[in-house]
């Protein structure tokens, strides 16, 4: 018996294992997740206080603790974030009372319905506890007493402490303060430090880049492109506050490398797949962009029409969403049950369309829908419009959550066999309820689980009619994405009433220019329609446009709190933008990366068919309208093998002639409009007089040498002689 057989076949085995896991990590992308940090330890006590810091490591699983750091009049480095303790029960300012007169302080706050209580945390034992615990410290650096831009002359201090419970290799500085930042990673290059912003510009870039210092970004204020940069410099870029999975998912596909969570469970985080580097690639933002206003009936131009639509009183005080259709504004008056129209000058009409709720939208297909349920808290039946046909279709709907839903939208034909799909975000409903309808019934009803919790006026921005993604709205917490799962924040940062932030007006559009993704979204004061219009596809979220308020009324004038927006394509480098909003007015504009010019709407052909002889010559015109339209190109062809007809063109006349009988077709392509001409080549001439003159020439043959000379009567001379 061979005894050194089954050694043999384990080391055979072992070397096969190795060779097949080489195989798989070579032949797939790795699998990795991110460091996770507590934020002030943990959402599970009071903030920056132990029990905060050990609930972070032994419920949540955290491997590292982030907190604030406060100085005492008498020097002593503390675990807070406040310049006082007013959140916790207590009128004392830290910066002007000594450590003996806070430590035995009873701080009491409560989180997530839970009373909780503490002393306050000195950095000493902070640290301490992570040493115990191989954690790595994250100490943020808030404006105190010898800590701050102006004079660091405590923080040797702070150092000590790091250096005594050997830190100095673990521990991140982490603060908004730069000239502090300067100073540590002068005085202190062992130290790992981190930048607080809340977005990565390309100047805050260019600052961590030159200083060695890793940004630390709210979440949300991370561009792919500046993700990109970031990586290829080296830097490790950080996030906070990251609190769902969707965020998780979000920055973890931008490469963050440590997230900074109050409740987020590690352990029951998805791993990330490697970041695709490649498609977090630079895109330059488009160069130029021409804004051209088409209409303007608005109280800020001076031009707001009399009766239109506003709060504040007259007809209707309730005409809160719009659908722009053919050239008009469909908009639903709630309170008056009715559907009125405005035009482009802000003139209200009325079409005799009964309503009895908020919902009002339209399909790809211009079908306009109501949401006219009974019940105004729960969408159950639609009533819906074709163009140009004033037969109600009433169509019953089921959503798996209800839910009040003032703003539906919608894509797609839903008349179609494709079918298209209507949207609702129910009051708090944690779904987007996608509605499909097919051939004019109801199909079924798809529940998108996304993050953010809806209200009466959640709101979704369809794209691509794919019921799997689309851009969904709430108003304080701004556009987060959803492509076949919930991927966060879109456009959430930051949040403000000075334009280009974002606000909490509703409304937004995407649309596609020049190979880019052009977002609007409100800005400016919240409810008065001012947005600003963001190249997505760019560095950093380009902000490329920002259009003033259209109004002064806010609330009082719009109790809609939204703007409602349609665009609709020009060419391929021009839409344009159309936007209702209550109390405020109406307004287009043509957005480009083309100069304005006077585009051509209709192109017809004169003659559409002529007749002509052999050698003759047809005249062929476009005729363009308007007639002083600037177009772009124009192209004239014939389809034909025939090397003997010819065209000759001039701008927009064209000259076609044939030495050969047959039927030929002239096309004329100017812009995006085609038309054609027939032209039949025959053998005689035409038109009112169909007789030709001919002269023949005398023929001359030869006959055995001879010259003869036919004549005009058919007969032949010979040299002159009769024959």
């Amino acid at each position: 018996m061979n005894k050194k057989q089954p050694t043999q076949n384990i080391n055979t085995m072992k070397k096969i294992t190795a060779f097949l896991l080489f195989a798989c990590i070579v032949g797939q992308a790795y699998a990795w997740k991110p460091k996770f940090a507590g934020h002030r330890g943990s959402y599970r006590g009071v903030e920056n206080t132990e029990e905060a810091m050990m609930n972070g490591i032994n419920h949540y699983g955290y491997t590292g603790l982030e907190i604030d750091v406060k100085t005492t009049s008498d020097g002593v480095c503390v675990c807070w974030h406040d310049d006082d303790l007013s959140r916790v029960g207590h009128n004392v300012t830290i910066a002007s009372t000594k450590w003996e007169d806070l430590k035995d302080l009873t701080l009491t706050q409560t989180r997530g319905g839970v009373t909780y209580t503490a002393k306050l945390l000195t950095v000493d034992r902070y640290l301490e506890i992570c040493k115990e615990h191989n954690i790595f410290p994250i100490i943020e650096l808030k404006w105190a007493s010898g800590i701050n831009n102006n004079d660091m002359s405590w923080f040797p201090k702070l150092y000590a402490l790091i250096q005594k419970h050997d830190m100095v290799d673990k521990a991140y500085i982490l603060t908004s303060m730069q000239k502090s930042l300067e100073y540590v990673r002068t005085n202190y290059p062992a130290l790992k430090c981190q930048f607080l912003c809340y977005e990565v510009t390309e100047a805050r870039y260019e600052w961590c880049k030159t200083w060695g210092i890793n940004p630390s970004v709210q979440t949300g204020g991370l561009s792919k492109y500046m993700a990109r940069k970031c990586h290829d410099a080296g830097m490790e870029v950080a996030c906070w506050t990251v609190n769902s999975e969707a965020s998780y998912l979000q920055h973890g596909e931008l490469g963050c490398t440590t997230m900074t969570c109050d409740y987020l469970v590690p352990r029951d985080m998805p791993e990330l797949e490697e970041v695709d580097w490649e498609a977090l690639s630079p895109t330059q933002a488009i160069d130029t962009l021409y804004i051209t206003e088409l209409f303007n009936h608005t109280e800020t131009a001076g031009t707001f029409p009399e009766g239109f639509p506003t709060t504040l009183g007259g007809d209707y005080t309730q005409a809160q969403q719009a659908a722009w259709i053919d050239g008009l504004f469909y908009v639903a008056d709630y309170n008056k049950d009715k559907v009125i129209c405005v035009d482009t000058a802000g003139v209200v009409t009325d079409p005799n369309i009964p309503t009895l709720n908020h919902g009002i939208c339209r399909d790809d297909a211009a079908n306009l829908i109501l949401h006219t349920s009974a019940d105004a808290k729960v969408p159950t039946q639609l009533t819906v419009y074709k163009p140009e046909d004033t037969t109600a279709y009433v169509i019953d709907i089921k959503l798996n959550n209800n839910g009040q839903t003032n703003f539906p939208t919608a894509s797609g034909d839903i008349f179609s066999d494709a079918g298209g799909y209507v949207y609702f975000f129910p009051n708090s409903q944690n779904f987007v309820e996608v509605v499909k309808i097919a051939g004019g019934k109801y199909v079924s009803t798809t529940s998108c689980a996304v993050s953010l919790t809806g209200t009466t006026a959640g709101y979704v921005i369809p794209i691509d009619n794919d019921p799997n993604h689309f851009i969904y709205q709430v108003r304080s917490s701004g556009y987060h994405l959803y492509k076949n799962a919930d991927k966060g924040a879109y456009m959430t940062s930051p949040n403000g009433t000075t334009a280009p932030s974002r606000n909490n007006t509703v409304g937004g559009a995407l649309f596609e220019l020049g190979g880019h993704d052009m977002f609007v979204h409100m800005s400016g004061a919240h409810y008065k329609g001012g947005w600003t219009l963001r190249d997505m596809t760019s560095a950093n979220l380009a902000p490329m446009y920002t259009q003033a308020q259209l109004g002064n009324g806010g609330y009082n004038a719009n109790a809609s709190v939204g703007a409602f927006f349609h665009w609709e394509r020009v060419d391929s480098v021009t839409v344009n933008l159309y936007e209702y909003c209550l109390g405020h007015g109406v307004a287009g504009w043509e957005i480009s990366t083309v100069p304005h010019r006077i585009r051509l709407k209709d192109m017809t052909i004169e003659p559409t068919e002529v007749t002509i002889a052999v050698g003759d010559t047809a005249t062929i015109t476009a005729v363009l309208t308007p007639a002083d339209a600037e177009v772009q190109s124009i192209s004239w062809r014939y389809a034909t093998t025939n090397r003997n007809s010819k065209l000759t063109t001039d701008g927009t006349v064209a000259k076609f002639t044939s030495k050969k009988v047959g039927t030929y077709t002239v096309t004329v392509t100017i812009d995006d409009f085609t038309a054609e001409c027939t032209v039949n080549v025959v053998e005689e001439e035409t038109g009112v007089d169909n007789t030709t003159t001919v002269t023949l020439e005398p023929r001359k043959e030869i006959l055995n040498g001879q010259v003869l000379i036919r004549t005009e009567n058919g007969t032949y001379t010979l040299m002159g002689q009769e024959l």
